[in-house]
């Protein structure tokens, strides 16, 4: 089975979480655009409807070429049910995403959600978090800021888009650090998000519900111990 079916697998299955008239999060991604295409096909062949707030523009233009309702996040109350990918899911469900550039909007959505799910296929699995972390920052003194956090060890550097560096949806830089195993995600995660000018990181700790994964062999769905 290649990637891109397990990554369908994964977008369908979730999509069987989706009940008529809920306020619908829909992150953004290869895996989530699998879930906003079984989305029209639920919509077009069952008349489901859901308030859908997305967690980018590219995902909301998706969702209205699905048929789909697109709803501002200031317009509605709590988000029922958000449904998004991951880079990396470790064994106790913290995660990093936001390599795509999106991760201000995701974790503002996942922070009013009801019912926080990550769809991935089973790459994304990993024993503990490394690799890459993203930071959404303001354009004013992120040069500065730069070379702060390259002081720290902590490997920066800027997103690349087609014309120099990328900038977000909000319209702001991001910033790349590139790191090995991560051995206190906490720790970062608090150092990282007091620093002036970081509006946000990529590390999306103890928020997750559950994680839907698709394997070569079926669906999985490992959901969070309850403490």
């Amino acid at each position: 089975m290649d990637i891109s079916q397990l990554k369908r697998e994964a977008g369908v299955k979730a999509c069987q979480m989706v009940e008529d008239g809920m306020t619908l999060g829909v992150g953004t991604g290869s895996t989530v655009a699998y879930f906003i295409e079984e989305l029209g096909r639920r919509h077009r062949e069952e008349g489901l409807c859901a308030h859908c707030v997305p967690t980018s523009i590219r995902s909301a233009e998706a969702l209205r070429k699905a048929g789909m309702e697109v709803c501002d996040i200031d317009k509605v109350g709590r988000i029922d049910l958000t449904v998004d990918g991951a880079d990396a899911v470790d064994p106790d469900l913290n995660g990093l995403k936001g390599l795509g550039g999106a991760l201000l909007w995701e974790k503002i959505v996942a922070e009013n959600t009801d019912h926080y799910v990550w769809i991935v296929d089973e790459r994304k699995l990993v024993p503990s978090l490394r690799g890459k972390v993203c930071l959404e920052v303001v354009k004013f003194g992120s040069g500065r800021l730069l070379k702060e956090l390259e002081e720290c060890g902590l490997n920066p550097s800027f997103k690349q888009g087609e014309n120099g560096p990328a900038l977000t949806d909000s319209s702001n830089y991001l910033i790349e650090l590139d790191l090995g195993e991560i051995k206190d995600p906490a720790f970062l995660a608090t150092d990282l998000k007091q620093r002036t000018g970081v509006i946000e990181h990529g590390m999306f700790l103890g928020m997750v519900d559950e994680v839907i994964v698709a394997r070569e062999n079926g669906v999985e769905i490992i959901k969070k111990a309850i403490a």
